[in-house]
């Protein structure tokens, strides 16, 4: 097994993204939560919603710290362990690859500015606007790489020659017919996630109250926490199951109409004759 080349890529490339897709998810979803906190904290003049957001972004920043290394840990990994689909994406697929890195580096610059202008501000709607960017950012990043994979899962745009690529279309291969409900699956399961995390600190945090010997300020801004993130869960829950309702009736119809796709949740690699 460890003499399989092929089996090996696979297994590195699958651990690698096992973990990326962790703190992925929370760089997609989290970003929004947070303007949501100071939105609030400035609408309802409540400074607990203030220091939520402020305690937000700073974990954030361990998350974002952790998904550039493995993010670029699997940039590497397709160029050296899979050159000979890099080769077919590049000529494809390239272009979304390439605007999730300006996605993310919009996302970055924005949040180092949104971190240092924290109290810096006369007017607190000023900072918060900051934070804008960095949603908008996190959400165009997760949009872009969503489209590749969706591509993955449904190549069009190009058609095969005489063993070659022609007639190439990177706009129609980046929106194919699978893009739409994963692309919304993706996003929307990214801040669902964020929301269940965060509401789950605030949740331990309660129960732990006499232990951490919690005075009323602190219980209240638990609570407030609890509350902000399980009413963004409920939103998102309801999204998610209906994006996801729809991907898998895309995924059926697809299955239906090639013979050669193998059915199942979790198989081994095997050839298609």
């Amino acid at each position: 097994m460890f003499q399989d080349p092929v089996l090996m890529s696979r297994a590195l490339t699958a651990l690698t993204l096992g973990f990326h897709v962790i703190f992925a998810t929370i760089g997609v979803g989290v970003p929004l939560l947070i303007l949501l906190a100071e939105f609030l904290g400035i609408k309802k003049k409540d400074p607990k919603y203030t220091l939520m957001a402020r305690r937000w972004s700073r974990g954030y920043v361990v998350t974002v710290a952790v998904g550039v290394v493995t993010g670029t840990a699997i940039g590497l990994q397709l160029s050296l362990l899979w050159p000979n689909l890099m080769r077919v994406a590049g000529q494809t697929i390239a272009l979304p690859l390439f605007m999730e890195t300006f996605a993310f580096f919009f996302e970055a610059i924005f949040l180092g500015i949104y971190l240092y202008t924290w109290d810096r501000f006369k007017n607190p709607w000023h900072h918060m606007l900051l934070g804008i960017p960095v949603a908008v950012g996190a959400l165009f990043s997760g949009f872009f790489i969503t489209t590749v994979n969706s591509f993955m899962n449904q190549p069009v745009g190009f058609d095969i020659v005489d063993g070659r690529l022609a007639n190439v279309s990177p706009l129609e291969a980046m929106f194919s017919p699978a893009m739409p409900t994963k692309m919304a699956h993706v996003l929307t399961s990214a801040i669902l996630t964020s929301a269940f995390i965060l509401a789950a600190i605030a949740a331990v945090q309660l129960l732990r109250q006499r232990r951490n010997q919690l005075d009323n300020l602190s219980i209240e801004y638990h609570k407030k926490g609890l509350r902000l993130t399980m009413t963004v869960a409920l939103i998102f829950a309801i999204a998610t199951a209906s994006s996801g309702t729809s991907q898998g009736n895309i995924w059926r119809s697809i299955s239906q109409t090639n013979s050669q796709l193998p059915s199942g949740i979790l198989r081994l690699p095997q050839k298609l004759n």
